[in-house]
């Protein structure tokens, strides 16, 4: 029975081989999924965005146009559910799949039933974004050129407003409240994904990674994160030595 569309949880479907898309499509579908399903990496970026999927399920092999994975493409642009399907015979591959920040990785041959039974398993993982408020806390904080906005959601850079995923602007937004402290991935994942979540603690690293890029684009002249080796993430010194001595951010 088809899922009534308003109501059913979505996935977004970009795999290479017609038929094994199809025999999916429907298995999804059967399981009481809205499936949208592209036949080209640059329609399921774009779908990524108009569809807002719950889950984006994704063929391993399938780049872009500028040979990097789609996968890597989704990951940059968005914090929905991720499952990455690697061809037979590439094991390994997996890890380096789920190091990239994908939730979840699997090989050929799957079926319909396995995929749909694992987007209704990532689903039922915890993913609520910590949204404590203090309403003594200022909503906007300042440190030289880099202006972060809690209320609007708005990250500024030299006066750039940088696009920013939710996931990454919370790891930010944590990073400039504490400017002089170095924040350990366990103390990140702590404070933006909440005690329950499970996975690879370099999932960090890869949404610092997607943010450090945006970052540098607007503005490449100043390193915003820095990386502690072997301890955590900070604030870099071209953003700590356009502050003041005082060891509170300002704020507007």
């Amino acid at each position: 029975m088809e899922p009534h569309t308003q109501f059913a949880p979505r996935v977004l479907l970009a795999v290479d081989d017609v038929g094994f898309r199809r025999n999916s499509e429907a298995g999804l579908r059967a399981a009481g999924f809205s499936v949208s399903a592209p036949t080209d990496a640059v329609a399921a970026r774009i779908l990524a965005d108009s569809f807002s999927p719950d889950v984006m399920v994704v063929d391993a092999s399938l780049h872009g146009p500028d040979e990097r994975p789609l996968y890597q493409h989704l990951r940059n642009d968005s914090d929905r559910y991720l499952l990455c399907i690697e061809p037979a015979g590439r094991d390994r591959a997996r890890v380096e799949v789920l190091r990239s920040g994908a939730d979840d990785a699997v090989s050929l041959p799957i079926t319909p039933d396995e995929i749909a039974a694992r987007c209704h398993a990532l689903l039922r993982r915890p993913r609520e974004l910590k949204t404590d408020w203090d309403p003594t806390t200022p909503s906007v904080v300042t440190l030289g050129p880099l202006v972060v906005d809690s209320g609007r959601h708005e990250i500024r850079l030299c006066g750039t407003e940088i696009t920013a995923t939710r996931i990454e602007f919370s790891l930010l937004e944590h990073l400039v409240r504490r400017p002089t402290e170095v924040s350990s991935r366990a103390d990140l994942l702590e404070a933006v994904w909440g005690p329950n979540w499970v996975g690879d603690t370099h999932v960090v690293d890869v949404h610092l990674s997607n943010l450090r890029r945006k970052l540098d684009t607007a503005a490449p002249e100043l390193r915003v994160i820095h990386t502690v080796r072997g301890v955590g993430f900070r604030l870099g010194n071209d953003i700590l030595d356009t502050v003041d001595e005082s060891p509170a951010p300002l704020a507007v």
